[in-house]
């Protein structure tokens, strides 16, 4: 009894992911990444690395006379999560100050550690990244996007 009912637990949390890795936002930013041509000047670049499984994003910036992110680059390794959190968040911080960036982050990640969903209600596609909330052990995956911004130099 107690088996069955754990084996049906563990089945429904397996239909969660699958669908989460089909998610057609994930999909298309994933397998169709914004921002991954080169730029024609690098005013600031930060990379991450999870040390765990091996995933890589690499962001390089370029401002504007205003100090704000003109161009983009994002290229990253690693699963679908990853790859479609770095291009989301690239598309999603263009024409930010470096200020802005880093309340982005710090937000996010609140958000993302905390389990809410407070700070980007429907903002572009970002807000599909929440679905990632249902598990845990997926949210260093969205995350790695942040820790390479907040790695800017």
């Amino acid at each position: 009894m107690v088996l069955n009912l754990l084996s049906g637990i563990l089945a429904m949390a397996q239909t969660k992911l699958d669908n989460l890795y089909k998610n057609s936002t994930i999909l298309d930013h994933c397998r169709f990444p914004r921002n991954s041509s080169p730029i024609s000047k690098i005013d600031f670049s930060g990379n991450a690395i999870n040390p765990f499984c091996g995933d890589e994003i690499l962001f390089e910036l370029s401002l504007n006379d205003h100090f704000c992110i003109e161009e983009i680059r994002f290229e990253g390794e690693g699963c679908a999560i990853t790859l479609a959190s770095g291009s989301m968040i690239s598309d999603h911080i263009k024409g930010m100050s470096i200020e802005e960036v880093s309340v982005f982050t710090e937000k996010f990640r609140l958000d993302m550690q905390t389990n809410s969903c407070k700070s980007f209600h429907n903002e572009s596609d970002i807000f599909v990244l929440y679905d990632v909330m249902a598990f845990p052990v997926r949210i260093k995956c969205v995350l790695l996007a942040c820790s390479a911004l907040e790695n800017l130099h």
